[in-house]
């Protein structure tokens, strides 16, 4: 699956809020990312229409987070910045009378953001953690060898 270029902004917007724990100005972080000022200034009005951001207007404004880190997955943000997800267009196939994968699909769906919503902000912007791989705390196997009978 892959997500709108819009989500992807919020996410990273996110992920800065939750780093820097201040109020942060949107062209400095257009700026910073390489981003178009008035596509993250659009993506920053919809994180604060969700409930995800708050905004102060002024010299010392900018964006911050509407809760801290810890309170807000990955998965609840990705479902407030991507509108209308869906894996395929099932209502316009020939085939969605008699065909199964629409529920396949809605299943796949659903457990993909049970993964996201296993994280939270405050999880995915620790600094210094180049990938998160909650797997490599996963002792490996121990291994068989067998020795020869003395």
């Amino acid at each position: 699956m892959q997500l709108t270029q819009h989500t992807d902004f919020g996410l990273r917007l996110l992920i800065v809020l939750a780093r820097k724990g201040t109020a942060v100005s949107l062209p400095a972080f257009s700026a910073e990312q390489g981003l178009s000022y008035h596509h993250v200034a659009k993506v920053a009005q919809g994180l604060v229409q969700a409930g995800l951001a708050q905004s102060q207007r002024g010299r010392s404004g900018g964006i911050t987070l509407a809760r801290p880190a810890a309170e807000i997955t990955v998965g609840e943000a990705v479902r407030k910045l991507e509108k209308g997800m869906r894996l395929a267009d099932c209502a316009t196939c020939a085939l969605r009378t008699n065909c199964a994968l629409s529920s396949v699909l809605a299943e796949a769906l659903e457990a993909f953001l049970a993964v996201l919503d296993r994280y939270t902000l405050a999880d995915v912007s620790r600094e210094g953690v180049a990938a998160f791989a909650p797997w490599a705390a996963i002792p490996a196997a121990p291994s068989c060898a067998v020795t020869a009978p003395s």
